[in-house]
C-alpha cells in the first residue's frame, strides 16, 4: 500500500510540473517581441511631410521577449500608398536582437504609410508604423513657349506681361502700364537687351514714349548658368533659388541665343526667360518663359 502511495505522489507531480510548464507563455501579460524606431539625429520616426526627392532615414531595433526566450525569426517592412503595398525589407533572422537602417527617396508626391513587423519564432508579433506625406517641390509654374517681341521699330510688341503671357505694342502699354514687366529692345551700345519699365535706358528711346508714363514696374534680372536643356527640363513644378538682389539689375544686356535670365517682378513672381533665337537681323527676338502661377 505505501508503495502505491508513493507511485501516486510521483505521478501527482509529474503531471502538476508539466501543467505548469504548459501554462508559462500563457501567464506572460506580453509575450510579444519588441520594436521601435531609432530616434533622434537625422532619423525620422513620426508623421512626416517632406517634397519630392527628398529622402528620409529610419532605423529600427527589435528584441526577443527575455520571459518567453523565444528568438527573432523575420523582420518586414512594407511601404503602403494608393492602396497598393511595396515589400521594401523582408529578412529572415535566428537571433535575439536586431537591427537595420535603410534610407527612401520619394520621387513622386504621395501619401504612404511605413510598417514595420518583427516576427518571433513562436509566430508573436510586434509592429510599429507612420505615415508620410509627399509634396511637390517648388512652386507651380506655367511655360509660354517661342514669345516674340519686336525691338523699338518693328510692328511686333516690345513690351511683355509675364503673368497673363502679352505682348502689347507703345499704345497698349501706355494704356496698362502696371501690368508691363519687362521691355525688348536692340541698342546700339547694349545691343539685344531686356529691361524693366523702371530702367532708365528706356527714356532714351523716343518711340517708347516712356518718360510719360506714371508707373513703371522694377523688375529685376540676373544672368544665370542655367543650360537651354536645363530649361526645358523644368516642368510642373519648380523650386526657384534665393533670389539675390544684390546681383540683379533692371535690365540684362548683350544677350545671346541660349542664355537664361532670372527674373523677380515687383510683385515678387519669380520666373526665367530663355533666349531661343534673335534671328540674323536682331530687332526681332523669341524667347521662352517660364512664371510663377
Amino acid at each position: 500500500m505505501r508503495k502505491n502511495h508513493v507511485t501516486l505522489l510521483i505521478l501527482f507531480m509529474a503531471i502538476a510540473t508539466a501543467f505548469s510548464s504548459c501554462k508559462k507563455d500563457d501567464d506572460i501579460l506580453n509575450p510579444e517581441p519588441s520594436i521601435d524606431f531609432k530616434g533622434g539625429g537625422e532619423y525620422t520616426s513620426t508623421d512626416v511631410t517632406i517634397n519630392t526627392n527628398e529622402q528620409i532615414l529610419v532605423g529600427f531595433n527589435a528584441a526577443f521577449n527575455q520571459e518567453t526566450n523565444e528568438d527573432l525569426q523575420n523582420f518586414k517592412l512594407t511601404l503602403t500608398s494608393n492602396n497598393v503595398a511595396q515589400t521594401l525589407i523582408d529578412s529572415t533572422l535566428n537571433t535575439e536582437v536586431f537591427t537595420t537602417d535603410i534610407t527612401i527617396t520619394f520621387p513622386e508626391p504621395v501619401s504612404a504609410r511605413l510598417d514595420a513587423v518583427i516576427t518571433d519564432k513562436a509566430g508573436r508579433t510586434a509592429s510599429v508604423s507612420f505615415n508620410i506625406t509627399v509634396e511637390e517641390a517648388g512652386v507651380k509654374v506655367v511655360k509660354h513657349t517661342d514669345v516674340e517681341l519686336g525691338s523699338w521699330n518693328d510692328e511686333i510688341g516690345s513690351f511683355y506681361n509675364a503673368e497673363g503671357n502679352l505682348i502689347l505694342n507703345v499704345n497698349e502699354a501706355f494704356a496698362n502700364q502696371a501690368k508691363v514687366d519687362l521691355v525688348f529692345y536692340k541698342g546700339v551700345t547694349n545691343f539685344n537687351t531686356i529691361a524693366a519699365p523702371a530702367d532708365a535706358s528706356l527714356n532714351t528711346i523716343q518711340t517708347f514714349n516712356m518718360d510719360s508714363w506714371t508707373t513703371r514696374n522694377a523688375t529685376l534680372f540676373i544672368k544665370t548658368d542655367m543650360t537651354a536643356e536645363e530649361f526645358d527640363a523644368i516642368g510642373e513644378y519648380h523650386l526657384f533659388p534665393e533670389f539675390n538682389e544684390s546681383a540683379a539689375d533692371t535690365k540684362a544686356v548683350d544677350l545671346l541665343n541660349g542664355e537664361v535670365l532670372l527674373f523677380k517682378t515687383e510683385a515678387n513672381a519669380m520666373g526665367y526667360i530663355k533666349v531661343v533665337d534673335f534671328y540674323s537681323r536682331g530687332d526681332l527676338g523669341k524667347f521662352d518663359m517660364i512664371i510663377m502661377e
